[in-house]
């Protein structure tokens, strides 16, 4: 992203702590402090994906009769995947994910399945700002994000590129949080106009109104992380990243974490999961990106390795039932998975609540595990949270143990 002086010099908010230098993008900064060891990363699947079809029990009697043009094959033309068992139901990974059965197998990887919100709504909307404000139907509103509260609960001053969102702009799981800053791509995160520009900025920035301290701070990140980028060695044309928006990203990420300047918490944007329409074409192309950035961030991030966790969380699943499209509308439960050198992988985690009719949630897959569950347990072990209380008002600690406990 470039930011243009006429952006820096138009955009001033008088007493304003928190400052817009671009469209989107809004920045502040807190003085050099500690920051934690480890590095999470929050991956949204944004449209609601499918994991009935991402994690399918595709030998079930139930899930074949439900789906009978989109779902996944045990056996023959793109099978599933044979992954493992959760309460006695065998589930399939989908046959465009081989790369994440790799990383399963290696242990770097785990799987927690019907997590999902507590909740009627099945709005895109509704169900995002919730679960990124780390809230239910039954919760007291929240003005600010559940990362946002977790990253103040810490009580650690951030580095100037601490809190990373790899997007235009920050999410809702941010807000409330002056330190986030939105860098969609890291080589392309510049002033236009170059040193003429910046020197500009500068000379009109040197007192201490909470604007022109930003500002001059903003100057100094982009100057850090362009310096950054021309010492740290980049393997990244080695991993495997594809040319598709989720690779773009999180290699742009990976660079970041590499110049060692202190990058805490990170937040991904994947979307397009909305399939409404002849899911099995469009969900094959989505997942087959989905899997092989993961894959070749992790093989990226072989130095990191030791320090990251990565989860992926998404708004709601989808309908057992297919449509009359070939496709599935708002559903309820959903899953996530955890990738992590931290983490006890190659395991299904949670209560598979089956598929009988007596057993859906309003003819949909149940909601058996809260997703701040999940959330909470990684942050309560690797991000050094103490009072999940500040993160999660409502919701009481149940660990699942997928997991390891920080040393």
């Amino acid at each position: 992203m470039n930011i243009s002086r006429r952006h820096l010099l138009t955009t001033a908010s008088a007493g304003a702590a928190l400052a817009t230098f671009a469209p989107g993008l809004r920045v502040s900064f807190a003085a050099d402090g500690a920051s934690i060891n480890d590095i999470l990363i929050v991956l949204f699947q944004r449209g609601a994906c499918d994991w009935l079809q991402m994690l399918a029990p595709a030998g079930d009697p139930n899930y074949i009769a439900k789906r009978p043009s989109i779902k996944v094959p045990t056996s023959g033309t793109n099978a599933g995947i044979g992954l493992g068992t959760l309460n006695g139901t065998d589930l399939y990974l989908s046959a465009s994910a081989p790369e994440l059965k790799s990383l399963y197998d290696s242990g770097s990887l785990a799987f927690i399945h019907a997590t999902g919100l507590y909740t009627v709504d099945r709005s895109h909307f509704v169900c995002q700002d919730n679960m990124e404000k780390g809230t239910a139907d039954a919760d007291p509103k929240q003005s600010s994000g559940w990362l946002a509260r977790h990253i103040s609960s810490l009580g650690v001053t951030q580095p100037e590129l601490g809190v990373i969102s790899s997007s235009s702009t920050n999410p809702i799981s941010l807000l409330g949080d002056p330190s986030a800053v939105a860098v969609a791509d890291a080589s392309n995160f510049t002033i236009s106009g170059g040193d003429a520009n910046t020197k500009v900025i500068r000379a009109v920035n040197t007192g201490t109104s909470p604007y022109q301290a930003s500002a001059t701070n903003t100057v100094d990140a982009i100057a850090s992380l362009q310096a950054g980028l021309k010492t740290i060695k980049d393997n990244s044309a080695d991993a495997g990243y594809t040319g598709g928006a989720l690779s773009v990203a999180l290699r742009s990420l990976g660079k970041l974490i590499k110049m060692n300047m202190g990058v805490n918490v990170a937040t991904v944007d994947f979307g397009s999961w909305d399939m409404h329409n002849s899911l099995v074409s469009e969900f094959a192309q989505r997942t087959t990106e989905f899997s092989r950035a993961l894959f070749a961030f992790w093989k990226d991030m072989v130095d990191y390795q030791g320090r990251i966790t990565l989860v992926t969380m998404t708004e709601f699943g989808r309908r057992f039932q297919e449509n009359a499209s070939a496709g599935t509308d708002h559903g309820a439960a959903s899953g996530m998975l955890v990738l992590s050198g931290k983490v006890n992988g190659g395991k299904i985690y949670g209560t598979w609540p089956g598929l009988a009719a007596n057993q859906l949630n309003n003819g949909d897959l149940a909601v058996t595990t809260d997703y701040r569950q999940v959330l909470s347990e990684i942050l309560a072990t690797r991000h050094g949270e103490k009072t999940l209380a500040n993160v999660f008002p409502t919701v009481k600690y149940q660990p699942l143990g997928f997991m390891k406990s920080s040393s």
